[in-house]
């Protein structure tokens, strides 16, 4: 419930959650300028800087490089909590 209120606090409409982990949770969202995207909010304990840069560098690569990497778009840090965007991946399993 924290979760989904600092996403409606930084302007984002919650619309179901994706999944849940030791290590944060997951939701899918809409904001009016970024479209529909996936967010993690993460406990600050569990984010890895160094794993964001390896994957930022990875986004740069053409899709048709590696079409399996979902893109990371951006990572805001708080207090407690870090959200980090990324492509929405609809499988529909």
């Amino acid at each position: 419930m924290e979760d989904s209120k600092l996403l409606e606090s930084e302007g984002f409409q919650v619309l179901k959650t994706l999944g849940n982990g030791a290590q944060g949770n997951v939701f899918l969202v809409h904001q009016h300028q970024l479209g529909f995207l996936a967010a993690k909010v993460m406990n600050n304990d569990f984010f890895d800087t160094t794993e964001w840069d390896i994957a930022g560098i990875l986004s740069k690569d053409p899709p048709q490089t590696c079409p399996f990497i979902i893109r990371n778009i951006a990572a805001k840090q708080f207090n407690k909590s870090t959200i980090i965007l990324m492509d929405y991946a609809n499988m529909e399993v």
